[in-house]
């Protein structure tokens, strides 16, 4: 339950960091300055470089590509992959008794059926 509410609150950041930054970018709040083909792209009334969208670029980014890696990291470890084991049916089976997944009845019949 914990990651599974780590992982939400992780989701919820990236969303708010997309909505909330998404325009910082190459033509998001005026990059280039106001009028693109303008006074502003020569120099005239432009707003020019400014360090301050350059880090909150990076942040976005850096939350992007952060957001994603958990989650596909969160992802892989909790798969539930076939595993090829070396256990035989039998093996399987007394598991699945001792565990109280089967009765004894039940054991007794596909024990028969297996022949063991």
């Amino acid at each position: 339950m914990q990651n599974t509410t780590a992982v939400l609150v992780i989701v919820l950041v990236v969303l708010l960091a997309v909505l909330l930054l998404g325009g910082f970018g190459m033509m998001g709040f005026g990059t280039m300055g106001p009028g693109m083909m303008g006074p502003g792209m020569m120099g005239g009334y432009g707003y020019g470089f400014n360090p301050f969208r350059a880090v909150l670029s990076l942040a976005f980014w850096a939350l992007i590509i952060g957001g994603v890696t958990l989650l596909a990291v969160y992802f892989v470890r909790n798969a539930k992959f076939p595993s090829a084991s070396n256990e035989s049916p039998l093996d399987i089976l007394k598991a699945r008794y001792a565990r109280g997944e089967i009765t004894k009845e039940q054991f007794d019949a596909i024990k028969g059926d297996l022949g063991a």
